[in-house]
């Protein structure tokens, strides 16, 4: 389980309509979030637990939305009856609505409200960088995680391919795996940047990285 402190929340076109996912934790593939809605002076929060694919889905249906201007989308909890659908209207009218929380709950709320187009484009972004998150199964993905979400010498995890530093992995994963110290593997990352890559290098964030690895159970 990876522990996820973050807020996605659609950008709406009035302060008493709103709508955030409280990202809480990753197991595996699936998300949970802390969904809250307001809408009509109403207010309701409830947990929402998604795939990874589904959020992939969505997002990909969302980009397509946006260019054609029309078309929905829904994003279903997989622990009830819960649900959120963005419909996109003529003229960029975006109708937000679902349901918080399961209805064999005591407590949950149907909502629906209008925005417009200029919310789709911020939400798109703030989901692609939270399923950079990803939760390893072993030791070699744990190192090959690190280094593409902590160490990133080129500053590029945002844009690159998610390839851009695994050949560097059985390196690092050797160096682990034989019980080479801190010093050992931040001092080959650092020789990785500057002669192999071809970056200035910064030894000490190569120390912090280092640390990091050699804690890995």
């Amino acid at each position: 389980m990876i522990v996820i402190d973050d807020i996605i929340e659609l950008k709406t076109i009035r302060e008493t309509e709103r709508l955030s996912f409280a990202t809480r934790y990753l197991v595996q593939i699936s998300f949970t979030f802390d969904l809250t809605v307001v809408s009509n002076g109403f207010r309701g929060t409830s947990h929402f637990c998604v795939r990874r694919d589904q959020i992939e889905i969505m997002c990909s249906d969302l980009a397509i939305m946006k260019q054609a201007m029309s078309g929905d989308t829904t994003l279903e909890d997989n622990d009830s009856d819960a649900s959120i659908t963005f419909q996109m209207k003529p003229h960029g009218q975006v109708i937000v609505y679902g349901q918080v929380g399961g209805s064999h709950e005591e407590n949950y709320l149907k909502f629906s409200f209008q925005t417009d187009q200029t919310c789709i484009e911020p939400l798109l972004t703030d989901f692609h960088k939270l399923l950079k998150n990803e939760e390893p199964t072993n030791l070699y993905e744990s190192i090959d995680l690190i280094l593409w979400n902590d160490w990133d010498p080129i500053g590029i995890n945002d844009i690159a391919p998610r390839d851009e530093y695994q050949s560097y992995t059985p390196t690092i994963f050797k160096l682990k795996t034989s019980g080479a110290d801190s010093e050992t593997i931040a001092k080959t990352l650092h020789k990785i940047e500057t002669e192999t890559i071809g970056v200035l290098g910064n030894i000490d964030h190569c120390r912090q990285v280092a640390d990091k690895i050699v804690n890995l159970k």
